[in-house]
């Protein structure tokens, strides 16, 4: 049986050119879904949500999780059963392998650079998002603003009207980005690195240079976790 202790685990996988190492650490709620599969197993989403007093529908991201690192297993008409981590040879870990960024990437939410810092925080609000991709005359990435980005500016008393979002983004020499042929993997592993929630994807096409590359999406901590439960419920 698995100790709490147990329950931060360190993922290795293996890309053509580097040895990749993601450390997880399981929140509480995942810890307890745990030591309930293993007490009650074979069991249902909805009697663990009944052990938890909470809703089906809360749990979902968490058995997702669970299921991807291979601690719970899934059995359709079954329930749920204790996994054997790590599980990449498991159906839903063969599929993650497979993945690309281009099969889960969202539509980016822009900004133009002659807006300001005050402009931002409304749209991040309006469009319910934590990161806006900041666009050129030209309509190309310059940058990236981010919640944290402006809490800094309003920390320092300073009224955000006045305040060029430019002056409160992070500079596209400095960000991470990705290109759509990525894999799945190697986007989880860039996000946890650099602990950031979102990457813009760049168009791997453009014979160019980086600094004009053309925005095709983004992937955020959302879209991965979605991925995974769309192949979590294809087998529950």
């Amino acid at each position: 049986m698995l100790k709490h202790a147990d329950l931060c685990l360190s993922i290795m996988y293996t890309t053509p050119f580097y040895k990749e190492v993601i450390i997880i650490q399981l929140s509480e709620r995942q810890r307890e879904i745990v030591n309930i599969v293993q007490r009650l197993a074979p069991v249902t989403g909805d009697k663990i949500a009944e052990e938890l007093g909470l809703t089906r529908p809360t749990l979902r991201s968490d058995l997702a999780l669970l299921v991807m690192l291979g601690l719970v297993d899934a059995k359709p008409k079954v329930g749920y059963l204790p996994g054997q981590y790590p599980k990449y040879d498991s159906h839903v870990g063969s599929m993650l392998k497979k993945l690309t960024v281009a099969d889960i990437l969202s539509e980016p939410i822009l900004i133009s650079g002659d807006a300001t810092a005050y402009d931002a925080v409304l749209m991040l609000f309006q469009q319910n998002t934590g990161t806006l991709m900041v666009t050129g005359e030209e309509q190309e990435l310059i940058g990236i603003v981010t919640r944290k980005d402006l809490l800094k500016v309003m920390l320092g008393d300073t009224d955000l009207h006045t305040v060029p979002v430019t002056m409160a983004m992070t500079r596209r020499a400095q960000m991470t980005t990705l290109l759509p042929g990525d894999s799945l993997l190697e986007a989880i592993s860039r996000l946890v690195r650099h602990q950031v929630n979102c990457l813009p994807v760049l168009d791997e096409q453009c014979t160019s240079t980086a600094q004009n590359q053309e925005l095709v999406g983004r992937v955020t901590k959302t879209d991965i976790m979605n991925a995974i439960l769309g192949l979590t419920e294809e087998r529950t």
